[in-house]
């Protein structure tokens, strides 16, 4: 009998022993019905005799079965319909059941913060900073109502966990963001006072949290989320002339209680529609957001918004009210608020960056006679107009006068903003540069792609650690016009035509620029993978 039991192939047991089988060795089946297994595999006597085929199942180490991952997930489902079914005994609940993570300890919840908040907004944080800190480190557990509500308590350290360069802290990341993903699904539904504008909040800086480590299926999710629940409440009616009823009688954002509560929407508002507006223009999707001109449909009347400290000091006017804020930017319509504000620089990039990707899918397929038909030519020459007019608003377009502004956060969101105002005069000339109609086409993409590259390096001179990967994209299309227009300069010279242009010095810039891109990698996976691309694209030359 031993000799036919060690003949058996070696896989068919979890030791190699005979007759003997290690500790934990058992399958997940017979440890719970507490039953002698054999240790058979892939399916063991018992279970191949019971007819348990399907639950015969073996883990090793600290490893989860399937079993045991649905039977937890069962278990937090059950508890959270308990919840909703009994909502006054829903704080007991909590306080029983210990969440898998809770508030690190109160230096190292500091240490976290400070390496969040002074990025918060280019992450995608839109609420009063001074007053959420204070919220934030209150000495009440996660939960109480006078706390932030936990998914975006857990969504915050989640991406100070990601920014952080300490190994340690790094290995709590998946729990953090477990529970953040968990807690923002069900925000809505729980009791928190401030769980409609926290709800949105977290799914907003889940969005640039995916979006960041080139997730984007999961990124789009939350960013639809965050714009559903926001259009929802009303957040693109805010002073608005003809103000809309909320869809959702549950769900509602209360008054503002002050200016200072005003702004945090209105700027809320406008960071959802310009994040949805830039990541549909980097993937090449339909926005969620589709603007109207039809004043009970998705027409945007908020208007622009003012910097935070603005709207701390009462600076909109209790008496303005607006209405159609997109049309009549795009239309050159005079309104009550001219949005010079670095949030409405960078909202105005993004939507011009939209337009010039609606006006190059009416070229394309266009045979090249038609991209000189009236209505093309004078949607281009609107286009173009207004990116002229925007930048114009600028204190400079020196990107090192730029980046020299007193506050970095609006120091950054003004390179942004230039460079996705350059990164739409990019597409804008592309169908007539690519028809070779137009040499001032092809003129005008090459100082455009010069100035981001430019941007770029003056943002690193400036010493900022983070920067929304939006701005990638922006970085490989330039980089792709120089490397093109450094071919044609090379094709051209071989051919005996003689040109001024220093291809060595084009080369050169880029290369210069891809350094300065590399330090924005750290710890951003989709930055540091599209920096890699553009290096891949210096190699070749």
């Amino acid at each position: 009998m031993a000799s036919s039991s060690s003949s058996k192939p070696s896989d068919e047991r979890a030791g190699g022993t005979p007759g003997y089988l290690p500790r934990g060795g058992a399958c997940v089946s017979c440890r719970r019905r507490k039953m002698k297994c054999d240790g058979k595999r892939p399916i063991c006597s018992q279970c191949d005799r019971a007819g348990r085929a399907e639950d015969c199942e073996y883990t090793t180490g600290q490893e989860r079965s399937t079993v045991q991952i649905l039977e937890e997930n069962i278990s937090r489902l059950e508890a959270r319909i308990q919840e909703l079914q009994n909502p006054d005994v829903a704080s007991t609940s909590v306080t029983l059941h210990q969440p898998y993570v809770q508030d690190p300890p109160r230096h190292i919840a500091e240490a976290l913060l400070a390496g969040f908040f002074p990025f918060s907004t280019d992450l995608g944080f839109f609420l009063n900073i001074p007053r959420f800190q204070a919220s934030m480190m209150q000495g009440y557990p996660i939960g109480h109502p006078s706390r932030p509500a936990p998914a975006l308590i857990y969504t915050i350290y989640l991406w100070s966990i990601r920014l952080s360069h300490d190994p340690t802290v790094k290995a709590h990341e998946a729990a953090y963001l477990f529970r953040a993903t968990q807690d923002a699904a069900t925000v809505l539904s729980s009791t928190h006072p401030q769980r409609v504008l926290h709800s949105i909040q977290a799914e907003v800086l889940l969005t640039t949290y995916f979006f960041a480590n080139g997730r984007f299926f999961e990124g789009k999710y939350h960013l639809a989320n965050a714009v559903a629940t926001a259009i929802s409440v009303g957040m693109h009616k805010i002073r608005s002339v003809t103000p809309q009823q909320p869809q959702s009688d549950n769900n509602t954002i209360p008054p503002p209680r002050n200016s200072t509560e005003e702004g945090e929407r209105i700027i809320g508002a406008w960071l959802i529609l310009t994040l949805d507006k830039l990541w549909a223009a980097a993937l090449e999707y339909t926005p969620n957001f589709v603007y109207s001109s039809h004043a009970m449909a998705t027409q945007v009347d908020t208007p622009w918004p003012l910097e935070m400290e603005d709207f701390e000091q009462g600076l909109l006017p209790q008496h303005v009210r607006t209405a159609n804020t997109i049309q009549n930017f795009l239309t050159g319509v005079p309104s009550p608020d001219l949005g010079l504000s670095t949030w409405a620089f960078e909202s105005k990039a993004a939507i011009l960056w939209d337009r010039a990707n609606v006006f190059v899918r009416k070229c394309s397929g266009s045979a090249v006679a038609q991209l000189t038909l009236p209505p093309l030519i004078q949607e281009f020459t609107n286009l173009s107009a207004l990116i002229d007019n925007v930048v114009a608003t600028l204190p400079s377009t020196d990107p090192q006068e730029i980046v020299r502004v007193e506050d970095p956060a609006q120091a950054r969101r003004l390179a942004i903003g230039l460079t996705i105002l350059k990164m739409a005069t990019i597409v804008l000339h592309g169908p007539f540069a690519f028809a070779g109609r137009s040499e001032s086409s092809r003129q005008t993409r090459t100082r455009a792609a010069r100035s981001i590259l430019r941007t770029a390096i003056a943002l690193r001179s400036r010493g900022t650690g983070y920067l929304s990967p939006i701005i990638g994209t922006a970085w490989i299309e330039a980089s792709q016009v120089l490397f093109d227009e450094i071919t044609l300069i090379r094709t051209l010279r071989a051919s005996g035509t003689f040109t001024n242009t220093d291809d060595a010095a084009i080369l050169s810039l880029v290369q210069h620029a891809t350094t300065a891109m590399a330090d924005f990698g750290v710890n951003i996976p989709l930055t540091s993978f599209q920096v890699g691309k553009i290096q891949e694209g210096c190699r070749t030359f």
